[in-house]
């Protein structure tokens, strides 16, 4: 048996400050035809197509390479994990739960740091 087999993983939480300004999407304001073509693809396949564009190899006006921005990712403190063969539903709602919990907090404990202003969504 391998010995990665018997180890046990950790759940982390991870999050990358910046990765929002890396590219920019094109604008698809409610009742303009590019929302409607969008919702309708929607409708056939289950999620949007997102048109973004970043900058060139040669210039920075428009491209497929991501924009030159920071990207600051924080780790947060491992989640123990136990090893359950056939987990039930409430089960995985719980470290779910925990995990959105950590993440969140994560958030909370650096935004400051890298001056993001929370969304209420």
């Amino acid at each position: 048996m391998c010995p990665f087999c018997l180890s046990r993983a950790s759940l982390v939480p991870v999050f990358a400050f910046g990765e929002n300004d890396l590219f920019n999407q094109v604008a698809n304001p409610r009742g303009s035809w590019l929302r409607d073509v969008q919702q309708k693809i929607q409708k056939m396949v289950a999620f949007a197509p997102v048109l973004f564009y970043g900058r060139g190899i040669f210039q920075y006006t428009f491209g497929m390479l991501p924009h030159r921005k920071p990207v600051n990712v924080v780790v947060g403190t491992p989640i123990p994990v136990s090893k359950v063969e056939n987990p039930t539903p409430e089960q995985l709602d719980d470290l779910h739960s925990t995990y959105i919990e950590k993440l969140k907090q994560l958030f909370e404990d650096n935004k400051a740091k890298y001056d993001v202003q929370s969304r209420q969504s």
